[in-house]
């Protein structure tokens, strides 16, 4: 068993791995570890040895506020305070959140949270864990000790539950008003109630001797006096606490006890504890645990070759990300509770502030799922947009009738155009481009062409589903010239302030080159010609109209016309989808022009000419699309060094990525994590996606060219599902491996490659 640690061992990983240009050394600097199953998350803080966050749903945002309806929604309560294990080793009592870890991190890059305390003559580890096998929220809590010492120890082990299930002015720390705790004799377990709603239920998994919601049993167990059995009370901020002897522990023995930590959104304890009961059977901690590392390593697909050690543990971590970031609640569509949220995938976890269900982010998740053989994922991803709730605001977008969000989604599955706090919204097409790549990536990767015939909620089919909800009203939406309209786009800078974005319009280019695919993989011979027609006329616009007398892409087509502060990070997507060659001069000149973002520790920030420092930071995303963008330009060196700056950060920081590197010395170490962490799409699935590009596995870039399994522009693609003479991998076993860079003039639209990220494009401007 192996875990991800934070310790002086770490700083030997870093000469293993190369440094950017700058020379910064990686910084251990983000304390915190999520678990989570699709239904919740819990969130252990490392400062505290404790879970400090126990969210009674996955997503940020419940549904909208019906009083403020372009205000940021209902948020979800954090539900504890924090919760965690004791131990009494003969008569010395502990209270483990007491004690700093020598040692913490995710067994095995899954998402099992393991923390080590040494202790009074014996080692104590602690894992937190939200089964994915349980279809509810909940937590299993584990302790196991060990006895390192010459003779026999008696040890008592003790878990404290400080919930707050209070009314929640502030839903990040509700209140602890009006509690009621009660223990349940029969199923020996324990229930928590408040006004804010729902039920906490606490099950020990082993037994339990006594469970008491005394006021001082905090102070009672450090003393070294036990609790008494204490089952019900009533009041404020009462907590919950379960003993059990471990008996005595030979040396070198261990002993292991849990509990399971569960939220009855609906307040019935019943249901929560049967869901527990079919899922855990009569299992012990220990096997529970067993069973649960199993099962992730039985999800995983193998990683892409040639990767060296560090690599293989990122690439393993953000697999378990992605896992993360998938809502699992059932589809309904009644009220209460009504959940059209099935498949949504969040743009970051907890306790990163953006988890919610971005359009753009989650493109690149499900890209990347369908790169890695995770098809059925990336198919439910897929299928949340088409069943979700959207055309809310078709008064932007020409009145056309649209079946994907315009910038993101509720918890419930319904639309939300982000006004943060600004007068007018955020408005964006570039997500109806990316989304035609995804389901593009999707067929290719799966073979699973039958995915286009089946009906979606609505009861059309999912190729027309696309076809009228995503490719039309994008169509709708270009100007004369082929550019696409004056959107917020990946900068999201508000509608007051819209522009022709070349990230838009790239987005465009690639997104309706896919759709021509997706009408040669249904059978549909008019619509290739006609998709790839548009197509080719958005991809000429790109180059013509947002190119300086140099050839670098700016940013957008209002900042190039005042001269200056253009350059801009999300223009690298014109490369790595591979609507620009490699070796074209608009290619040559905006990576040179690159030199304008370069930040004090080596890669880039989003844009030029803002002293904000969520703009002038560091941007993973970028670092991640440019090396990419440089490899396909014959640059190995830079690319590599981008790439591996990234894995020297991620392998000191329990091998998961941020949204951005410090690049202000008031700000703290330079190139210490920042922003929204960890992230998904612009986090995990863009760092596959470059290792991806290195070993040659690039993505199909003809615009309905080919037949499936007969593309001849790029290597091998890991599948899953599907079906044809390939085995049902989607891999045409004659493909030579090396990606098409081509270049016809400035790129022609039958050598559109997927826009492949936001990442470049740095990120949205989420705050303003």
């Amino acid at each position: 068993m192996r875990i991800g640690r934070t310790s002086l061992a770490s700083a030997f990983v870093l000469a293993l791995v190369a440094s950017p240009a700058a020379a910064i050394q990686p910084v251990a600097s983000f304390p915190y570890l999520v678990t989570g199953n699709g239904f919740g998350f819990q969130v252990y803080d490392s400062s505290a040895n404790a879970i400090k966050q126990y969210l009674e749903h996955p997503y940020r945002y419940l549904h909208e506020n019906p009083s403020d309806p372009s205000g940021e929604g209902i948020v979800r309560r954090n539900l504890v305070f924090d919760t965690y294990f004791g131990v009494q080793v003969g008569s010395t009592a502990t209270w483990l959140s007491s004690k700093a870890p020598a040692q913490y991190g995710y067994v095995n890059e899954s998402n099992v949270i393991r923390s080590e305390v040494p202790v009074s003559g014996v080692d104590t580890e602690t894992f937190f864990t939200a089964p994915f096998g349980y279809p509810g929220n909940g937590m299993l809590m584990v302790l196991k000790v060990t006895n390192t010492g010459s003779a026999p120890v008696t040890v008592t082990g003790f878990s404290i539950h400080n919930f707050h299930m209070g009314s929640a002015p502030n839903p990040d720390t509700p209140g602890a008003d009006g509690e009621s705790i009660a223990y349940d004799a029969a199923s020996q377990s324990t229930t928590e109630t408040g006004p804010g709603g729902g039920t906490m239920v606490y099950i020990p998994v082993g037994g339990v001797d006594a469970s008491s919601c005394a006021s001082n049993v905090y102070n009672t167990v450090a003393a070294g006096t036990g609790i008494t059995m204490t089952p019900t009370c009533n009041g404020t901020d009462i907590v919950n606490a379960f003993s059990r002897s471990l008996g005595s522990i030979a040396p070198g023995a261990s002993a292991s006890w849990g509990v399971a930590v569960l939220f009855a959104d609906d307040g019935n304890a019943g249901t929560a504890r049967a869901a527990w009961s079919t899922f855990a059977g009569t299992q012990t901690a220990d096997q529970l645990l067993a069973g649960i590392l199993a099962e992730q390593e039985s999800a995983r697909q193998p990683p892409v070759g040639g990767l060296s050690a560090s690599e293989t543990s990122i690439w393993r971590q953000a697999e378990t990300t992605l896992r993360m970031a998938q809502i699992q609640e059932p589809w309904s569509d009644s009220e209460p509770p009504r959940h059209k949220n099935t498949g949504m995938i969040l743009a970051s976890l907890p306790p990163g502030e953006w988890h919610t269900g971005w359009v753009r982010d989650a493109q690149y998740a499900i890209a990347a799922l369908s790169r890695t053989g995770h098809g059925d994922r990336a198919k439910a991803g897929l299928n949340f947009f088409l069943n979700a709730d959207s055309g809310r605001f078709g008064s932007y977008v020409a009145n056309q009738p649209y079946r994907v969000s315009l910038v993101r989604y509720y918890g419930d599955g319904e639309e939300e155009i982000d006004y943060s706090g600004q007068p007018t919204p955020n408005v964006e097409i570039d997500g109806w481009g990316l989304f035609m790549w995804s389901a593009r990536t999707y067929v290719d990767a799966s073979g699973d062409v039958g995915w286009l015939t089946e009906t979606t909620k609505s009861g059309d089919t999912v190729y027309d589903a696309i076809k009228n909800g995503v490719a039309e009203p994008l169509i709708a939406n270009l100007e004369p010239t082929g550019m696409a309209m004056a959107d917020t786009s990946i900068w999201e800078v508000h509608w007051g302030d819209r522009q022709h974005f070349t990230y838009t319009t790239a987005a465009a280019a690639r997104g309706l080159c896919d759709m021509a695919t997706l009408a040669k993989r249904a059978g549909k011979p008019d619509d290739v010609t006609r998709y790839k027609m548009y197509a080719a006329k958005v991809q000429a616009a790109l180059t013509a109209n947002f190119a300086d007398s140099q050839h670098v892409l700016a940013g957008s087509l209002e900042k190039l016309a005042t001269g200056g502060n253009y350059h801009d990070g999300s223009t690298i997507e014109a490369i790595t989808w591979s609507l620009v060659g490699g070796s074209d001069p608009v290619a040559s000149a905006t990576l040179n022009g690159l030199s304008n973002l370069v930040t004090p520790a080596g890669g880039y920030k989003r844009l030029e000419g803002s002293t904000d420092q969520y703009d002038t930071d560091e941007w993973i995303l970028i670092d991640l699309r440019a090396s990419a963008a440089w490899r396909r330009a014959g640059n190995t060196g830079q690319a590599d060094s981008l790439l591996n700056w990234v894995t020297a950060q991620a392998s000191v920081n329990n091998n998961l990525l941020p949204e951005l590197y410090n690049a202000q010395s008031s700000g703290g170490p330079i190139g210490a994590y920042s922003g929204s962490i960890p992230m998904v799409g612009y986090g995990a699935g863009a760092y596959q996606m470059t290792l991806l590009d290195r070993a040659g596995q690039t993505e199909h870039t003809d615009c309905g060219d080919f037949d499936l399994n007969m593309e001849p522009d790029a290597g091998a693609v890991t599948g899953g599902g599907g079906g044809g003479g390939d085995g049902g991998t989607g891999i045409d076993p004659g493909r030579t491996g090396v990606a098409c860079a081509c270049s016809s003039g400035q790129g022609a639209p039958g050598n559109l490659i997927v826009f492949a990220i936001a990442g470049l494009l740095v990120w949205r401007r989420r705050r303003v």
